[in-house]
């Protein structure tokens, strides 16, 4: 999925702190001076981990230490697994190998019945940025986006039909969503991508969706102009300390939690399904897009990494371009990256069961 729209200049400037970096001694001693950097990234061209890790790849090598020649090494299939796999058994812990991480690389260690031969929390995370997602539903289920909790109701009483691409997708967010707010009447079509799955909403075949930040703007934005498509919520932005706050792309949406909390007399919800979907919205939002150095990476090849990200952040190139791609969402480095990782991927047991419990009672499929 492309991503677009999603760190405006307010929220690069608020990443540089506005300060002027300088590296730590031991970062200032790092250079990749005649070196070459890859980006292994485990998707096809032309997909959201592709077109960021390509916005990168020019400031990367403007700014690391010796100014490298920075390549990006397209390794597509498995749903991340195999680039991911493969960054796992040929990247070394010199600072010239990192990987592009998605919603789908940390969905397939959690799911993907142990094809996944990675760790995502032991990987040294570089940047991470979040991704939040809106719902939006057709018309003639009543949706109105005026009222969260009425258009909930509206939605149970209609039914819901939404599309994914398979039963462990990074659709598992919508879907437990729908779970933890009670939904009994959720019917799934597998074998839809996402422009499959708004091509199909837009013929009926399908009545609600929801879709990242950057495409719903670019592509179903022109169409809630028309009142064809409701949007009616979003799914809120996971921090690292474990809260989930409202997102500024659409700060008229409510979140979520909103209708949970509608729904209960203000209640916040408790238990392990509420575990589970902070985890899997973890991955899928405040996780959704970033790169990560391997496991055993010295700290000051890491901090030089870091230090290069805050220099890139606040390049004024960069904050041109990366404006039209990314948008008003903080970009995390060092400690709170390698807590939103953490967050996404310490799954309890509880929680791990009652996924897997969940994906073969829904689907049919033992993960």
């Amino acid at each position: 999925m492309k991503i677009r729209n999603l760190i405006t200049a307010s929220a690069v400037g608020a990443l540089a702190f506005a300060a002027a970096f300088a590296s730590t001694p031991a970062a200032a001693e790092v250079s990749f001076k005649g070196k070459t950097i890859t980006i292994v990234v485990p998707f096809k061209e032309g997909g959201g981990s592709d077109v960021l890790s390509r916005l990168f790849q020019p400031f990367l090598a403007r700014h690391l230490p010796g100014q490298p020649k920075v390549i990006v090494y397209n390794r597509p299939g498995g749903g991340a697994t195999k680039g991911s796999n493969y960054f796992e058994r040929k990247a070394k812990p010199d600072g010239l190998t990192v990987v592009a991480v998605s919603t789908s690389t940390m969905t397939s260690q959690a799911l993907g019945g142990g094809k996944a031969k990675y760790d995502v929390r032991k990987w040294r995370p570089v940047w991470v940025v979040a991704q939040d997602s809106v719902f939006y539903a057709r018309p003639e289920t009543g949706v109105k986006g005026k009222n969260l909790l009425d258009d909930i109701k509206a939605l149970k009483k209609y039914g819901i039909v939404l599309g994914a691409k398979n039963a462990t997708s990074a659709e598992l967010r919508a879907l437990f969503t729908y779970e933890l707010l009670g939904f009994n009447n959720v019917k799934t079509v597998l074998g839809l991508s996402s422009g499959k799955q708004r091509k199909s909403l837009m013929r009926g075949e399908i009545n609600t969706n929801y879709d990242s930040a950057g495409a719903f703007t670019k592509k179903v934005k022109k169409h809630a102009k028309k009142g064809k498509v409701i949007p009616f919520m979003t799914l809120g932005i996971p921090q690292p300390d474990g809260s989930v706050i409202k997102g500024n792309v659409f700060p008229d949406l409510p979140i979520a939690l909103d209708a949970y909390r509608a729904m209960h007399g203000g209640k916040n919800p408790t238990g392990v399904v509420y575990e589970a979907w902070k985890n899997i919205v973890t991955m899928g939002v405040s996780a959704s897009k970033g790169m990560a150095l391997p496991r055993g990476t010295p700290d000051d090849i890491h901090e030089a990494w870091s230090v290069a990200m805050e220099k890139v952040l606040k390049d004024k190139e960069f904050m041109t371009k990366g404006r039209k791609i990314m948008g008003a969402y903080k970009v995390n480095l060092r400690k709170d990256a390698q807590k939103l990782y953490n967050n996404a991927m310490d799954i309890s047991p509880e929680a791990e069961k009652w996924m897997k419990d969940w994906v073969f009672k829904t689907f049919g499929v033992k993960v």
